[in-house]
């Protein structure tokens, strides 16, 4: 069995989204209890979002139980442009498998991010240029990989794959094109232990199992009702949901004295989930979102996703939804805890990032993507229903 440990829901699913590419049988969870049948097994946390001595724990405790389970080979999912406590996960990780030394390969250039000369690119800019400036957790001031990863107190060395690489520490890998990915994965064969992002994954499993990706993305028509929730602060998903609702269509955003309120009461939550329902029950679908920031209120983005994942726990209660479509990892995994949900199916991969899971033993279904990410065309068609 292969294992992954994600820092956050939407990479969980990710990569078991590439699992299927490969034809395995792949199971996601929050918990260490993955069925005998299961050939890649993906524990999703929701660590990036905590403080990074809860990141730490829960890194350490799930890598210890993981670890019993004795997989073939761990992968630990981090960000692909270094956001949250990396280091500081990846040296827990590495305490509790007894090894000295890792290799981490954030970049992508499928997505257009690349690392070079020290130095992250976005787009083939650098990355402190783009809107991964303007994170509400983890702002990104500088494209200097050790700047992004704080390292400063840490044994980090960025390195092409034709260097000499040192025997212990933690070793950022340069990707400027697909080979590098090869080239990382060829270095990586004889480890039991490695982390980055979904393309140096895909590479490994390319590698290890020595085999193409035989499934391609598919296509599906969700059926109703649905619900739409966006956790992202890109401007571009902001944008077209404020075109959507110029043109009619149900989009909720958190009302004003909700978005606005330190302290907020189950009555308020009450009052948008009821408005949400009723959307679904007259519409057959609902978008649910967060306009804007409030200015100048100091709220934290946790509390928003609390408020958020408390009035879509209550809709789910109300109305009996086929399809859950979730843009966030954060807000995702805020939604599954508030309903208690821990184990999913992945059945679906839509577009490299985007996954239809099934929910534990019920007939209900969750799609999940990055925010950074693009929805695949499909997806939005609300008006269709499945057979």
């Amino acid at each position: 069995m292969i294992a992954v440990i994600a820092d956050d829901l939407t990479g969980a699913a990710e990569l078991a989204g590439i699992g299927l590419r490969y034809g395995l049988k792949v199971e996601m969870s929050t918990l260490i209890n993955p069925s005998p049948e299961t050939e890649l097994f993906v524990v999703s946390t929701d660590s990036r979002s905590t403080d990074e001595q809860s990141a730490v724990e829960i890194m350490h405790n799930l890598t210890r139980q993981l670890a019993a389970l004795r997989p073939t080979f761990i992968y630990k999912k981090i960000d692909s442009v270094l956001r949250g406590h990396v280091l500081a996960e990846l040296e827990a990780q590495l305490n509790v498998l007894g090894q000295e030394k890792v290799v981490v390969v954030a970049a992508n250039p499928l997505l257009g991010r690349t690392i070079k000369n020290g130095e992250y690119y976005f787009q083939s800019q650098p990355i402190h240029q783009s809107s991964f400036a303007h994170d509400p957790e983890f702002p990104i001031r500088s494209s200097r990989i050790t700047d992004m990863l704080r390292a400063d107190d840490h044994q980090v060395y960025v390195k092409s794959v034709a260097e000499d690489i040192p025997g212990s520490g933690i070793i950022i890998g340069e990707v400027e094109g697909e080979h590098d990915l090869a080239g990382w994965a060829e270095y990586a064969a004889g480890m039991t232990f490695a982390a980055g992002a979904s393309g140096f994954f895909n590479a490994i499993l390319h590698k290890r199992l020595q085999t193409p990706a035989a499934v391609k993305p598919a296509t599906v028509r969700f059926a109703n009702p649905r619900l739409y929730v966006s956790g992202t602060t890109f401007q571009k998903s902001r944008d077209a949901l404020q075109g959507l609702r110029s043109k009619g269509k149900p989009v909720s955003y958190m009302p004003d004295d909700l978005l606005n309120s330190t302290d907020f009461t189950p009555g308020m939550v009450e009052s948008w989930a009821n408005d949400i329902r009723y959307l679904v029950e007259t519409s057959g679908y609902a978008i649910v979102a967060i306009e804007s920031l409030p200015g100048g209120i100091p709220l934290a983005a946790a509390n928003l996703r609390t408020k958020k994942a408390q009035a879509i726990a209550r809709v789910l209660k109300l109305v009996r939804v086929k399809e859950l479509i979730i843009e966030g990892g954060a807000t995702a995994a805020a939604i599954i805890d508030e309903m208690g949900y821990a184990s999913f199916f992945p059945v679906n991969e839509l577009a490299p990032g985007v996954v239809r899971m099934r929910i534990g033993d019920t007939d209900m279904h969750m799609t999940v993507k990055p925010g950074s990410y693009q929805w695949p065309e499909g997806v939005w068609e609300m008006e269709k229903e499945t057979a």
